[in-house]
Parts: C-alpha cells; sequence; structure tokens
C-alpha cells in the first residue's frame, strides 16, 4: 500500500517508524510546522540564525582536561575562529554518545570526518564536546529515534573522529539545501559553537545555494574501499 501524500509504502499502526522516512510528524516533533519553515528560510537567505538550544552533556573539568602530548598547529588570531552557522529546525537534545552513526544495510557512502578542537593559539582542548547531526542517505532526518545523532567527546589532544555516510542534498519545504552535517561545540573553557559543515563534492550544487559559507567548505578525499574522508579543525576562543 502507497501513501498518496509522499508517495511512499505507508505505515501501519502496528509498525515500528521508518528512519528513513521525513513525514509531517517528524517535522513537527523537530520545531512545528512554521517554526521549522521559518528556520529554513533563514537557513536559505542567508541569516546567521541560531535557535537558543545549549547543550545538555557535562564538559570535563578544565583542570583536568589538559592537552595532549600533539604540538599546538601555529598560532592564529580572531579570524580564525570557526564561524557559527545556524542550527536550523531538527535538532534534538540528549543524543547518545557514540561516534559512528552508519545504519546495518545502509546506502549511503561511508564517510570519515576527523580533526581537532583547537583554542586560538592552536592549543587542542581535551573533554570538548561534539554533538552531530545529518539527514540519511536519502536525505531525510531522523526525528524520532538517534539515528545520524550522537555526541562524543575529544581525546587529550583535542582530536575527534566521526564515521558517517556522505550528506547527501534534500529538499523541505520547498528549500533545497546543499549537504551539510550540523554540530555544536564547546570546550571546556570556551562558549558554545552551533555550525555547519559543507563538502566540495558536489560543486553543480554551489551554484544553487546563496548562503554557503566557504570557510565551512571541506576538501573531500577518496578513502580505501570507496569510501570518503573529511579533515575539519574547530577553532574556538577560551573564555577562561
Amino acid at each position: 500500500m502507497t501513501d498518496p501524500t509522499t508517495r511512499q509504502p505507508a505505515i501501519g499502526p502496528g509498525d515500528p517508524p521508518d528512519p528513513r522516512r521525513l513525514n509531517r510528524r517528524d517535522a513537527l516533533v523537530a520545531g512545528g510546522g512554521a517554526l521549522g519553515l521559518f528556520a529554513v528560510g533563514f537557513g536559505v537567505f542567508g541569516s546567521k540564525f541560531v535557535f537558543p538550544h545549549p547543550l545538555v552533556y557535562p564538559l570535563a573539568d578544565s583542570a583536568t582536561a589538559q592537552p595532549g602530548p600533539l604540538s599546538a598547529t601555529p598560532t592564529s588570531g580572531d579570524d580564525d575562529e570557526t564561524n557559527e552557522y545556524e542550527e536550523g529546525p531538527f535538532y534534538a537534545p540528549n543524543t547518545p554518545e557514540k561516534t559512528d552513526f552508519r545504519v546495518p544495510g545502509h546506502r549511503g557512502r561511508d564517510l570519515l570526518l576527523r580533526g581537532r578542537v583547537l583554542d586560538t593559539a592552536g592549543v587542542g582542548l581535551a573533554g570538548a564536546v561534539l554533538d552531530f547531526w545529518q539527514a540519511n542517505e536519502d536525505g531525510a532526518y531522523d526525528n524520532v529515534g538517534y539515528s545520524y545523532r550522537g555526541h562524543q567527546y575529544t581525546r587529550p589532544d583535542g582530536s575527534y573522529e566521526l564515521r558517517t555516510v556522505v550528506p547527501v542534498p534534500y529538499t523541505f519545504a520547498g528549500f533545497w539545501r546543499f549537504p551539510h552535517i550540523h554540530v555544536k561545540v564547546q570546550g571546556p573553557p570556551t562558549r558554545l559553537l552551533t555550525t555547519q559543515l559543507f563538502f566540495d563534492n558536489d560543486p553543480n550544487g554551489y551554484a544553487r545555494n546563496v548562503n554557503i559559507d566557504r570557510s565551512l567548505l571541506t576538501a573531500m578525499r577518496s578513502g580505501p574501499g570507496g569510501s570518503a574522508e573529511v579533515t575539519f579543525d574547530f577553532v574556538l576562543p577560551r573564555t577562561r
């Protein structure tokens, strides 16, 4: 049986939710109808609008979260701080702690995203929290469970690693979105950064998205077995 509103197989009352679907209930759970449309509109037309959602995961004590043995990168100035970017309507708090988002049997291209969380002096921040979320290989967000969502903590040298799938573009409420991964980042001595990462594997999509922050555009490399790899360092100013 097919749902005439989505042209996808209908889900019966006794069936479990399908994380590959983005339906009306999902949109309502994510941000509430008009608010979700408002947020996506801001994302398309150039605002730096961010929902006021703080991180809910405990930060390490900065006294015990000392940088590891990896040497600092060259000293950077305020202009090298990672830019914020709008949160969007699909954030969900209280995600599980995990470093691998891949779902058994997924049809996406494997992606390894790695890097470090640094302060503006290039020192790695241990115990920083990174809270990632993204659409699946069909361009749908799971707003019922926690597929393709999760948080993790940086290692003593400030490094992190996430295994997931390469994001794909999608259309929501009539707006086309360039492939991206959302993230919230905060170190023990920093304020919260909410931003998005974009990928250079779809150059033809640049012209369709009027609000890509080029400083957040990452270079995608080929990895083993047809997978992809991306490196990105988040740079946060210390508040103390």
